[in-house]
């Protein structure tokens, strides 16, 4: 019975996220109460129970988070995400420019955080676009692809960082085996939805 009402809570989840359009803070707030109720928790025991939740989650998080935000923003600051596209494009040249880009959001993608990442990025997009005269959608989708792949797949962003603490794995050994799983989707990405 408790796996159907996780079950149930996780699409509770996504339904108030994407359908309904509820803050995703919220969402979870609101799935948490509900999934203590519905497990049996004592109702005055819910706020206790999720503050202690979150409590636990981002006691384990917080440093990580926070070290690759200020890394991130060294990224940014000192203009490495540029010089690194600027490498790539003179390595690789018009011919093989989506792989120069979609190795560029790889790299930058893995320091920085997907938000920060997207708006470092999308000068560059225009830059490119400007220079060679191809379509936005050509040049942006392999760093936007790439970008996502890191973030979802690879510490120190908070949901691989997050699943780590969760199953008490080696950090490291995520990383490697997260960048070895993120390349294969990032190459379907590049051979089937980026042909112009």
């Amino acid at each position: 019975m408790s796996f159907l009402i996780v079950l149930f809570s996780i699409i509770l989840l996504i339904f108030l996220i994407s359908w309904f359009k509820v803050n995703a803070f919220l969402s979870f707030l609101i799935v948490s109460i509900s999934a203590g109720l519905l497990l049996g928790i004592n109702p005055a025991q819910i706020g206790a129970t999720v503050q202690k939740g979150v409590g636990d989650m981002l006691g384990s998080l917080v440093i990580v988070i926070v070290a690759g935000a200020m890394l991130g923003k060294l990224v940014a600051e000192t203009g490495a995400a540029q010089k690194i596209a600027a490498g790539m494009m003179q390595v690789f040249g018009k011919k093989y420019l989506q792989l120069a880009l979609t190795i560029t959001g790889f790299v930058i993608g893995i320091p920085l955080f997907y938000n920060v990442g997207f708006v470092l990025v999308f000068p560059l997009i225009a830059s490119v676009v400007y220079s060679y005269k191809l379509p936005a959608l050509y040049v942006g989708l392999p760093i936007i692809a790439a970008l996502s792949v890191t973030h979802g797949f690879l510490p120190p962003h908070p949901s691989p960082v997050a699943l780590v603490t969760q199953f008490k794995a080696e950090m490291g050994t995520t990383l490697w085996f997260g960048i070895i799983t993120a390349i294969p989707p990032v190459v379907v990405a590049d051979l089937f939805f980026l042909k112009a």
